[in-house]
């Protein structure tokens, strides 16, 4: 394989048209998060806390027994 330095043009990429300009007939919209997905969010935002509590308790009674 070698490579010619002496071209100097850049790489062309093809795109479809759908790409460049967007599908024909749709709109662009946000997705809504939906009430069971905001349950699981906060469920599992709460038991990170607990166990980042559960954690930070841990070191500091490892590191009491370690200074001994």
């Amino acid at each position: 394989m070698s490579i010619d330095v002496r071209r100097k043009e850049m790489a062309r990429i093809i795109l479809s048209d759908a790409v460049q300009f967007g599908i024909k007939g749709t709109t662009k919209s946000k997705p809504r998060a939906g009430k069971k997905y905001q349950e699981l969010v906060r469920e599992s935002d709460k038991k990170i806390d607990e166990d980042r509590f559960r954690y930070a308790h841990a070191y500091k009674k490892a590191s009491t027994c370690l200074a001994r």
